[in-house]
């Protein structure tokens, strides 16, 4: 073989090569995984951090001074820390033996100038039929209408000391303003107590407050008594509740620009505690029955979204126009039917028209 007939030869070789090498890439069938678009209820979720809080905070003072004799309930049991109280339960009791005693003295002041008011009473009357029949003087008409006018003031004032002497009888008995529990003790029995000395700290438990700081900007989105949010405290990760926002507050913070929101978690068996941390997902724009996909099943393409479709055995690049993502599926707003075969893995590995083998 000479030298001429060598190049015409080898260059047919490494065509016949390049031939042979392209030949299994373009017969290359890819294994991919597919799924088909569903419908669902989506919302855009805001999730931020947040604590719990008692609705109130009471601190329970007597309203009479006296020496502290009980703090027990009605049936001896004692009143303690972590105590759940009922609104209206006796919780303390004062020494009231001196306030018996001044009852009893305004009720036997109040009997008297009953008695002198009625003899006054009768006085006048008498007095007034004699005057009548032009027998009594008009200055003993004067004395009798004063003496009655006077006598009915004294008895209005008896009346009052002794309604005063009984209510502060009653209120040698403390009673829970409201249901909750007891978060400190502050007096025990013999203390001397004043109008301003705390003996129980109560807080009510049940709902709680549940309160986050949600930025301004998703203020046009929440919707009191409407917007969902589901409440997860962090002590039992495990027993989250679907709540409703029940009001956002009036005000903003001029350092943070966010809005303290509240939902009230209810807290029948006092599980949660005033304090704990808790965190809200905050459904804020939900959408009904829309399509969705997986949401790995979308490209990014420069400033277009795409996904593979499967058609007659290979993948086929279909732009699509997205929505709301939720959680790991995303809105498609245009694009794909509820028919459609699309790729959700295996994906990044295709080109448009790629043979496909679905695998489960």
């Amino acid at each position: 073989m000479n030298g001429h007939s060598l190049f015409p030869a080898l260059a047919a070789a490494l065509v016949a090569a390049g031939a042979a090498a392209q030949e299994p890439a373009a017969a290359k069938v890819f294994a991919v995984r597919t799924a088909r678009p569903e419908r669902r209820t989506i919302a855009q979720t805001l999730v931020k951090t947040g604590s719990l809080a008692a609705p109130a905070e009471v601190s329970l003072c007597a309203k009479v001074p006296g020496r502290l004799a009980s703090t027990a309930l009605d049936d001896g049991t004692p009143v303690e820390e972590g105590a759940r109280v009922r609104k209206g339960d006796a919780v303390a009791r004062l020494d009231d033996r001196e306030y018996r005693i001044a009852r009893d003295s305004a009720k036997a002041a109040a009997e008297a100038a009953r008695a002198l008011a009625e003899d006054a009473a009768s006085e006048f009357a008498r007095t007034e039929k004699l005057r009548a029949a032009k027998v009594s003087t008009e200055q003993e008409f004067d004395v009798a209408r004063f003496a009655r006018d006077r006598t009915a003031a004294s008895l209005a004032q008896a009346e009052g000391g002794l309604a005063k002497a009984e209510l502060d009888l009653e209120e040698c008995v403390v009673r829970a303003p409201m249901d909750g529990v007891v978060a400190a003790k502050r007096l025990h029995p013999g203390a001397m107590v004043t109008a301003t000395s705390e003996i129980y700290t109560v807080v009510a438990t049940d709902p709680l407050r549940a309160l986050f700081e949600v930025p301004t900007t998703a203020l046009p989105l929440l919707r009191p008594g409407e917007t969902k949010v589901r409440v997860t405290v962090d002590a039992y990760p495990d027993d989250p509740a679907d709540l409703v926002v029940d009001e956002a507050y009036p005000a903003a913070d001029p350092a943070t620009r966010t809005v303290t929101v509240r939902a009230l978690l209810p807290n029948p068996d006092g599980k949660f505690r005033p304090g704990m941390y808790a965190t809200g997902a905050f459904a804020l724009d939900e959408r009904a029955d829309v399509l969705v996909v997986p949401f790995e099943a979308v490209l990014r393409i420069r400033d277009r979204r795409c996904v593979y479709k499967v058609a007659g055995g290979k993948a086929v690049l279909a732009d699509v126009t997205v929505g709301l993502r939720h959680d790991d599926v995303v809105e498609i707003v245009s694009g794909l039917s509820e028919g459609d075969e699309i790729v959700v893995d295996g994906l990044h590995r295709l080109a448009d028209g790629a043979a496909v083998r679905v695998v489960e």
